[in-house]
Order: structure tokens, then sequence, then C-alpha cells
């Protein structure tokens, strides 16, 4: 995988393309205890933040976050950029055995930022770090699922093996014929085959498909339950 397409470094890029050049986002932080600055350019907010203490970095953050809400997509990407430092650290520990979903990863990680920093209560303390957090936890829900996933997909297997010796015609044919006879939906088969036969990833494939992640999920699941059944001759459940 290129790394240079996945989410958190064209976040970067982006950060740098807004931040070099005229036109700089600026942001005011007149009245902020401990400094005599009335404003300051987004490109140097991130080495400004770490010598602030935390209360101050906290009202910076959260002057930020106002614009944000304001509807100022400038600096929602601003606010991004500087988080990426904590979203890269908690990435680390997530990403092992994920390698080629890491575009997902990350995509998931930068949602939750973003949907957090329009609902958090920003009264609270340390901000950035509560922002990390949320990241962090959307990406251990999907780490938890892919694993999951990973793992019906070698239970899978067996079944699988099974249906292509079961039939000349290969795995294709068996989507189809599982389609006419009604133990799977057009849309189960086309996501099972989109991620078992074309290596799709289920993130990457709902999204072209129009579906959530976990709706996803959730068909690719009944529609391999229901393979299962048939192909070991059982009656699919309903």
């Amino acid at each position: 995988m290129a790394y240079s397409t996945l989410p958190f470094h064209t976040l970067r890029r982006s950060v740098d393309l807004l931040t070099s050049g005229p036109g700089e986002p600026v942001l005011d932080v007149h009245g902020l205890a401990g400094t005599a600055y009335h404003a300051i350019g987004a490109g140097k907010l991130g080495q400004w933040l770490r010598q602030l203490p935390l209360a101050d970095a906290d009202e910076v953050w959260r002057r930020m976050i106002s614009r944000v809400r304001g509807g100022d997509a400038t600096w929602t990407v601003v606010a991004a950029g500087l988080a990426l430092p904590g979203l890269y650290a908690a990435r680390r520990s997530l990403s092992r055995g994920l390698e080629h979903e890491l575009a997902d990863l990350e995509a998931e990680m930068l949602a939750a930022l973003v949907q957090h920093m329009r609902t958090m209560d920003l009264r609270e303390e340390a901000v950035c770090g509560r922002l990390v957090y949320a990241a962090r936890k959307a990406g251990m829900r999907y780490r938890y699922a892919q694993l999951r996933s990973q793992q019906r997909e070698l239970r899978l297997e067996p079944v699988a093996h099974k249906a292509s010796t079961a039939s000349s015609r290969g795995p294709v044919s068996v989507l189809a014929e599982a389609i006419e006879s009604g133990v799977v939906s057009t849309t189960e088969a086309e996501l099972i085959a989109r991620t078992h036969l074309e290596g799709q990833t289920l993130g990457c494939a709902a999204k072209e498909m129009g579906l959530t992640y976990i709706t996803a999920r959730r068909y690719r699941r009944r529609a391999q339950t229901q393979l299962a059944a048939a192909v070991g001759g059982e009656k699919p459940s309903a």
C-alpha cells in the first residue's frame, strides 16, 4: 500500500498546504493568560501548544473547536492535523496484523475525532487528549471487527472448499445459484464476492455500495451462515 495515499498522510499534506504561503489561517488568542500574542498563525500553533500549560492549551483547543463548530472546514483540517502525533502513536498498536487495512483504520479514527470535536463537552480538561482517545476507541472497535472477520473467514475456508468441490462451476456459479434459490440476497452475494473473491476490504466494499460498515458486516455474516448451511445440506435459517 502506498503510504502517500493514507488518510493521515493526506491530512498532514493538507495542513502543510494550508499553513504555507499567503492566506494562512490565524487564530485569535487575545486575552489568553501568559501570552502577548493577539493572534497566531496555524503553522506555529503546534510548537506553541507544546510550550503552554495544560489549562492554556485547553483554551486554545476550545477556540479552534469553536471555529470548527461554526462550520469552518479549514480549522477542522488544522485541528485534526495538530492531533496527528497522538493519532500516529495510537495507530501503532492498533495496526498490528492489519497492515492491509491501514486506510480504513485511519479513516475510522479520523471520522471519530472530527465527530468528537462537534459533540464533546468543552468544559472538560485535556481537550486534545480526549479527542485522541475518542479516535483510539474507534480504531479499537475497527480492529476488533476486522480480527473477528478474519477469524470467521478462516472458519469459512473449509466451507468454501466444500462448495468448490461440490460444484464444478466454481464459486461465482455457487453464488448465482444461492441468489436464485433465495439463500442469499443480491447485496449479500455482492459483499461475499467483493471481499472473498476480489480481495476488497469490507470497509471499502461497504462504502462503494452505500452501506455502513456495521450493516455490511451484518449482511455478510448472515450470508456466510446461510451459505454454510446450504453447502452442508442443512436447511438455511430464516
